[in-house]
């Protein structure tokens, strides 16, 4: 059926469907109606695909160089790297985001129920091998708030239920290599649609639930309180709320009060003291205020010994060196299914969005596909280190693109600064308090959690965004964050059925002395051209919806009889984008109508 208005007369029933099979022939026959295609070009196209993809590349030593450069992209910047214009921009855009990677790995560790030094790690392997097959010249890897928070959730689950009890660093290393299987498989299948999915509503909705929960679990450490029971399963966020405010009277005052400094510290420094720094001294490279805290209150701790004296938890044992490989335990792999689908979802949504935003912002490409596989490969390498999930931060990002980073080698300078805090400095951190990492990390959440004010533009704008915020919100925060993540997905989905099966509809006529044509609820000065009126709904036609368009056509013909009854003909015209086999139908059952009211 060709997408043309069809003209309904108000004539006998017969008359009808001559007229209308009579104009589809004439207006096909004139504008050189395209036949559809046969049955079998979906079967041909996925053939093609298939074969382009991954047959092709093998056939010739040129299409497998060329396949090989745009699955390894170093192979073809790095030989064409400006050293001249930008060595120096990528040295001090790495080292700015180094010196970042270290109070941050530190604290989204010990937030994964890790090591600290395995937040450094975290830092460092997967990054390293993300620019090695990564698109995104910008994209920071390594900790990040929610992933770690999941992470520990995982490592929770399996070291109390499972038999053969594996240790935290067993649990994140498996899950690390899950995570990639995922990812690269989803690269493999050329699944980068899926992202799509997750609209702004949902991440948004669903990072601002997860934070709340990263908030929460922070306040254990930031009121120096030990010995909390372990909470988990649905609703186990106001459960950990229960417990600390049962045990106020249990609150260590010495780590409160370094926690509400550290806290004042960070906000002073990067919202206040970094912009004045930055206009002055026409600088757009931050002062490291999270390193500077890490520094100045470990020098404290150990000067004033607060964890002998004060009884502040402090960081203990941190190892030097780099580590050596693992095998993973596989067998937790089938265990972590779960949590491997939700980090992994979680991680390419926030991941490839970033890459295509900076990306569009500083004029070049990424490849959503190659993302894919670049993230999959950077976990599955990392995952035989003691590491635990790594993505992309936005805060870390945003960094890097203010400091100046021209190409991914600035990755490599990052290394090189985590390479010599883990094996001089590492030492020297194990007197730093708990309760500073915890105001770091909450510090941090403050990005996060002004989403709220998302909100106040998205009710005015779009009232179905809106619930899909909400939703997304209260079931991360209310439930938990893998199901949280699923139920956000499954609304939002579920807000597009309601959208097919209640289109908006409009009556349209002609605005007095143009052609053009308006909605009459918008416009007074319109009428209908010829004795036409003409109606368009804002979705295909469909089996799921035709009954509601019948009932909006019935009041329309009655609102036609009303209003232009002076008018000497009357005729309906009606425009869908597409439809289903319920299209014929119900123009038949249009014509019947149309009969019957006339």
């Amino acid at each position: 059926m060709s997408s043309a208005y069809f003209t309904l007369l108000s004539v006998s029933k017969p008359a009808i469907s001559k007229n209308i099979e009579l104009f589809k022939d004439e207006f096909d026959k004139r504008f050189s109606y395209k036949l559809p295609r046969e049955r079998d070009e979906f079967k041909r196209r996925t053939n093609e695909f298939v074969i382009s993809s991954y047959y092709k590349p093998f056939t010739s030593l040129k299409l497998f160089k060329l396949s090989l450069i745009s699955f390894i992209p170093i192979i073809q910047w790095l030989p064409h790297y400006n050293w001249k214009e930008n060595l120096l921009p990528d040295v001090i855009g790495g080292l700015t985001v180094g010196v970042m990677h270290v109070p941050q790995g530190i604290a989204y560790a010990l937030l994964a129920k890790q090591e600290a030094v395995i937040g450094l790690y975290t830092s460092m392997f997967p990054s390293l091998i993300y620019m090695v097959f990564g698109t995104s010249r910008h994209n920071s890897i390594g900790t990040f708030a929610v992933v770690s928070l999941m992470t520990g959730l995982a490592v929770d689950r399996l070291t109390h239920v499972t038999d053969n009890l594996p240790t935290s660093i067993e649990v994140a290393s498996a899950l690390t290599i899950l995570v990639g299987v995922i990812q690269f498989c989803l690269g493999v299948l050329r699944l980068s649609f899926i992202t799509t999915y997750f609209s702004d509503q949902v991440v948004s909705g669903f990072t601002t639930g997860a934070s709340c929960h990263v908030f929460i679990s922070q306040l254990k450490d930031a009121f120096g309180l030990r010995g909390m029971p372990s909470r988990s399963g649905p609703g186990y966020l106001f459960l950990k709320l229960y417990d600390i405010a049962a045990n106020f009277n249990r609150i260590n005052w010495a780590a409160v009060v370094t926690s509400v400094i550290s806290i004042a510290f960070l906000v002073i420094g990067k919202d206040h003291i970094n912009p004045l720094v930055k206009r002055k001294f026409k600088t757009s490279i931050p002062l490291p205020f999270e390193l500077i805290l890490v520094v100045a209150g470990t020098m404290v701790s150990y000067l004033l010994d607060m964890n002998r004296i004060y009884n502040v938890r402090i960081v203990h044992h941190i190892p030097t060196g780099l580590p050596g490989v693992s095998w993973p335990r596989f067998s937790l792999m089938s265990d972590l299914i779960p949590n491997g689908l939700g980090i992994s979802v979680v991680v390419l949504a926030v991941h490839i969005s970033l890459a295509k935003m900076f990306a569009k912002k500083l004029n070049y490409e990424v490849d959503p596909g190659q993302e894919m596989y670049a993230m999959g490969l950077a976990s599955i390498g990392s995952g035989f280190f003691p590491v635990m999930p790594s993505a992309c931060s936005l805060g870390r990002t945003i960094v890097s693109v203010e400091s100046g980073t021209r190409t991914q080698l600035s990755t490599v300078f990052s290394i090189i600064l985590l390479i010599s805090v883990i094996a001089y400095f590492g030492k020297l951190l194990e007197t730093l308090p708990m309760c500073i990492l915890s105001a770091i990390v909450i510090v941090a959440l403050k990005g996060m959690l002004n989403k709220f004010k998302e909100l106040r533009t998205l009710w005015p704008l779009s009232k179905i965004d809106f619930s899909i915020w909400i939703v997304s919100f209260l079931a991360t925060m209310c439930i938990d964050v893998t199901e949280g993540l699923a139920i956000s997905i499954l609304f939002a989905l579920f807000t597009t059925i309601i959208r097919e099966q209640w289109p908006r509809w409009h009556l349209l006529g002609n605005v007095s002395g143009t052609s053009d044509f308006r909605d009459f609820e918008k416009y007074d000065d319109v009428y209908f051209f010829k004795g036409i009126c003409m109606f368009r709904f804002d979705s295909p036609l469909l089996f799921t919806n035709v009954e509601t368009n019948s009932h909006v056509v019935i009041l329309i013909h009655q609102h036609v009889v009303v209003v232009n009854a002076l008018l000497p003909r009357r005729t309906t015209a009606c425009s869908f984008p597409t439809a289903d086999t319920c299209g014929p139908e119900f123009c038949k059952y249009l014509s019947i109508i149309k009969s019957y009211i006339s």
